[in-house]
């Protein structure tokens, strides 16, 4: 059974009763057994450029990614091809791995293997310029993002599922399918009922959700469209004009939130805000949306928290 993980890692350690086998061991304090002993700060050591470690299971495990912390110096790339045992045969369940390492002790992106139910794996390993040595290894399964998209005007609603170890999301979109021009990093919380504002009425837009942990984009959804529409062949309404504004709230996150608002919410809004900067006030502001969203509710607020507006613009409408 898989329960026990490990810190700024991905999935989980081999089963309790795992054995361990390498190649070569460095010494004895550069154990194979290392490798699997929920702390990054003991790592196995081949004593050699190449090598391999082989973890069998007490009981066959079903998993579609390894995931492997690697020690190196100098630091360097390293490339890693796995292997996974059923019914006593050996048969290889990832391609050549090439990973780049940034530092000495590096949690690369996990490997996507096969998705299968496997006795054991093995890891075959090419340090490059240093000798290979594995910090830690854990298995897991992925989980699958499936994302729809629903038209709006100008603008397009997306859903998808939350991904239980996602520290946030990347939202990729363009206009053509596969090829993304514009990305939002959104927080973890946002899954569903997404908007993505700003776009051109009658133009397909396509997207793609990115699940990220720790700054790692780990699992990819299915690509959705939407076509935003206007008010369905509905006359403009008349614009407004008077002591009104457009108050356009861009977030750290890199949305942009828009309200149609009088000139004394404005003011409001630019008094808590400023009172906010000086040290006094409450953490967040309620926006009072009015006609922008409508639905069957007396009343919607947006409540915006002061640590998370990067900057707003007022365009007053001309009188």
């Amino acid at each position: 059974m898989l329960n026990k993980t490990v810190e700024g890692m991905l999935g989980f350690s081999p089963p309790e009763g795992t054995t361990v086998k390498a190649s070569s061991e460095y010494t004895a304090q550069y154990a194979a057994k290392n490798s699997i002993d929920g702390s990054m700060e003991n790592y196995w050591n081949a004593g050699t450029f190449k090598g391999n470690i082989e973890l069998t299971f007490p009981n066959p495990v079903k998993f579609n990614f390894v995931h492997i912390t690697t020690n190196s110096q100098p630091v360097r790339t390293v490339s890693y091809t796995i292997y996974g045992l059923t019914d006593g045969k050996w048969e290889p369940i990832s391609g050549q791995i090439t990973q780049a390492l940034k530092s000495t002790f590096t949690t690369p992106p996990p490997i996507k293997v096969k998705e299968g139910i496997y006795e054991a794996i093995r890891i075959d390993g090419d340090g490059g310029e240093s000798w290979l040595a594995i910090g830690e290894v854990t298995l897991g399964t992925f989980e699958t993002i499936n994302l729809t998209g629903q038209p709006q005007n100008a603008s397009a609603k997306l859903n998808w599922n939350t991904i239980k170890e996602a520290t946030n999301y990347k939202i990729n979109y363009g206009t053509q399918p596969n090829k993304y021009t514009d990305s939002i990093s959104v927080e973890k919380d946002a899954a569903g009922n997404y908007v993505i504002p700003n776009l051109t009425n009658g133009t397909t837009y396509y997207f793609q959700v990115v699940a990220i942990f720790n700054g790692v984009e780990t699992v990819i959804s299915n690509e959705a469209s939407a076509t935003p529409q206007g008010g369905g062949g509905q006359t403009d309404p008349e614009q407004p004009s008077g002591d009104r504004a457009i108050l356009v709230v861009t977030m750290t996150t890199g949305l942009e939130k828009e309200f149609d608002l009088s000139m004394k919410e404005v003011n409001d809004f630019i008094s808590w805000y400023e009172g906010k900067q000086a040290g006094s006030g409450s953490a967040s502001y309620a926006i009072n949306k009015h006609d922008n969203n409508k639905g069957p509710f007396s009343s919607r607020k947006d409540y915006m928290l002061y640590d998370r507006i990067l900057t707003f613009e007022v365009s007053e409408y001309s009188k």
